[in-house]
């Protein structure tokens, strides 16, 4: 048996590590992408992990995702044709290059159906009677590209014309049919389904309604539909769909594993015109061969996913522990740990915000022997957190007063630490108010506050943010909080990151 032994890394000279430092400070995670548009998805910042495969296959229907996670990423690397080109590259079995790709609702101009039109075409208090056909009409209008390429398809039209069901399965079977015979498959995708409605009922039944509507197309052999959803928002939704446990079970999560990540940096890195001949030199000096030339070659680049590499080459960068010795734990390991949601979900949004912040304090220190210094990755995590509750926030946007009256708390935590703060401040009450006012989805779902404080209501917001991720329940009862939120929230922890630094 070989035992291989790592080569001892050259010592970087200073101007490739102010460059490889430059590069990561360049870094533009925090921007949502957006189906179509200037934020759509571009070529240079696709990188494919493995496990990701089953998302993109058009036979999958429901794909599910954190905030961050990249589902507008994909749903937009699969609709605009020079990006399904390099995934229909870097995932071959997939037969991405045969693929027609219509936009169903995409939540922003120019992506299938508008909000307006919804509410337009199928009022408040009308799902249940309107929302079946209607997302038929979507459907159909998306369909009729293939044999009425050109020609408008609006859904109002498309309603007037399928009022007759069999009508409607006649035109869909014309289309399936032309499909099969030129060996082609129409996906229509649907993704920010949160942006359907901001009322729950509402939400739920318009999801209700697609699902149907989508589960509907099994019959036909050339039609898909895929939808993107983040897991808390399928549970969360009171949700009827009879099939839903099926779809479900064979529902694709975009889990993003840590050699997936470090392999995303890297082939930043290695892309990145004014840095990958710097970025070359590091590798060639840690023994870890050449950069690849093509996006193509990273499907079997070894730093895309070997984690015994990855983490040689990062030791390299940032150096082997975050301390002085291994009890502050590995530079390597460190920021996946620290980045995990209550669900245990990474996101490369959170992740490469970590690296930027982490450069760019670098940067700042002056340090030149290092790539990033350890304190700087812990300055990178509160820069994730706070960024991560920012953006939590255009969503929910109750979600700082809820945390405000946390912060202090030394976590873990008896839940009645927990409801007392949130009492003493009116926590519920206010999130409430601030829910209406911003038509944004409410903290807690039609409970009844009542007049004592020990109101039902304070557990029902704790059970949200649980299901949300922020909180974690221990095995002791006792409320959790991980650290990608406890930071920028201000909780205290033994042992832990400290709010400031």
């Amino acid at each position: 048996m070989s035992i291989r032994i790592r080569k001892k890394p050259a010592t970087p000279k200073p101007e490739d590590i102010a460059a490889i430092r430059e590069a990561m400070a360049r870094f533009d995670p925090s921007a949502s992408t957006t189906i179509v548009g200037a934020d759509k998805a571009k070529v240079q910042d696709i990188f494919a992990p493995t496990a990701h495969s089953k998302a993109l296959d058009p036979a999958t229907t429901l794909v599910l995702g954190a905030r961050g996670a990249g589902k507008s990423f994909w749903a937009s690397a699969l609709y605009n044709p020079e990006t399904r080109e390099l995934a229909a590259a870097l995932y071959p079995r997939l037969g991405l290059d045969k693929l027609q790709v219509q936009i169903g609702f995409g939540g922003v101009r120019r992506a299938g159906v508008s909000k307006a039109i919804i509410d337009q075409l199928v009022p408040v208090g009308q799902e249940k009677a309107a929302a079946d056909s209607f997302w038929q009409a979507v459907i159909a209008g998306a369909a009729l590209e293939v044999t009425e390429p050109g020609q408008k398809h609006a859904v109002k039209e498309m309603l007037k014309r399928f009022a007759d069901p069999e009508d409607w399965a006649d035109a869909m079977e014309e289309v399936d049919d032309k499909l099969t015979e030129n060996g082609e498959t129409l996906l229509i995708v649907f993704d920010a389904l949160d942006a359907i409605s901001e009322d729950w009922g509402r939400l739920s039944g318009l999801v209700d309604a697609l699902m149907r509507s989508v589960w509907e197309l099994r019959g036909f052999n050339a039609i898909r539909a895929k939808l993107f959803m983040r897991p808390d928002q399928l549970s969360e939704l009171t949700l009827r769909f009879v099939e839903l446990s099926k779809l479900r079970s064979g529902a694709a999560k975009l889990v993003w594993k840590q050699a997936d990540l470090y392999g995303l940096m890297f082939a930043r890195l290695a892309f990145d015109e004014d840095t990958n001949d710097a970025f070359g030199r590091l590798v060639k000096s840690c023994g870890l061969g050449t950069l690849p030339e093509e996006q193509e070659e990273l499907r079997t680049w070894a730093l895309s996913n070997n984690e015994s590499e990855q983490q040689q080459l990062f030791e390299a960068m940032a150096g082997n522990f975050m301390g002085n010795g291994p009890r502050k734990g590995k530079t390597f390991d460190w920021p996946y740990r620290h980045l995990a949601d209550g669900l245990g979900d990474v996101t490369p949004r959170s992740f490469l915000i970590l690296m930027q912040s982490a450069a760019e304090r670098s940067a700042e220190r002056n340090a030149s022997d290092l790539v990033l210094l350890p304190q700087t990755i812990r300055d990178g995590l509160r820069e994730a957190s706070k960024v991560r509750i920012e953006q939590l926030n255009t969503e929910y946007p109750w979600i700082k007063r809820v945390l405000q009256p946390l912060a202090g708390l030394r976590v873990p935590a008896e839940p009645q630490a927990f409801f007392d703060a949130w009492i003493e401040n009116s926590t519920v009450q206010a999130a409430i108010k601030i829910a209406k006012k911003e038509n944004s989805l409410s903290p807690v779902q039609n409970r009844s506050l009542g007049k004592s404080v020990h109101s039902d209501s304070e557990a029902d917001l704790a059970d949200r943010l649980t299901k949300m991720g922020v909180l974690t329940n221990r095995p002791d009862g006792r409320y959790d909080m991980p650290d990608l939120f406890r930071v920028g929230a201000a909780l205290l922890k033994k042992g832990g990151v400290t709010p400031k630094a």
